[in-house]
């Protein structure tokens, strides 16, 4: 993708851009609101917890139209991660747009994470190779196996 992006980040439960990055994520995952993945209200009881959030990307010219998101929660594990830890921040869902997916938007994206401590994400490697590859390629430690085929990786900050 050429178009210059502009990140942006939601916080609250009631940001009037919530609707636009559910509408997208519904797009990506073919959900629907009956769906925990899919609903609003599920979307909005996640952000309001602190250390919730959302971060996107719009292009520049289209506010309005995101392409990319991560949606950020607070995690514990238990047992503890394999370096110990036993909370993170977790990110529960993650999208990019089809036509966006070889842009690097997933990567910018994540270097906004840099700074947390301890990441964590589940994913299932059969049905999304391109994410496993590309999380396991960039130093993401495979925890452990979980049910259906999803994987549970942690990532440490980087320094």
């Amino acid at each position: 993708m050429t178009t210059e992006l502009e990140l942006h980040r939601i916080d609250s439960p009631n940001d009037e851009n919530l609707p636009r990055v559910l509408t997208l994520s519904n797009a990506i995952f073919s959900a629907d609101g009956s769906t925990k993945h899919g609903s609003l209200p599920y979307w909005q009881n996640h952000l309001k917890h602190k250390s919730s959030s959302i971060i996107y990307l719009t292009p520049v010219t289209a506010s309005d139209n995101p392409v990319a998101f991560l949606f950020l929660i607070p995690r514990s594990t238990t047992p503890p991660l394999k370096n110990g830890a036993s909370n993170s921040l977790h990110v529960w869902l993650a999208g990019v747009l089809p036509e966006c997916r070889t842009g690097g938007c997933f990567t910018r994206l994540m270097n906004e994470l840099n700074d947390v401590d301890q990441l964590t994400v589940c994913t299932f490697p059969t049905r999304f190779p391109d994410m496993w590859r590309w999380l396991t390629s960039r130093g993401w430690v495979q925890e452990r196996e979980l049910d259906e085929g999803k994987v549970l990786l942690s990532r440490s900050r980087t320094t």
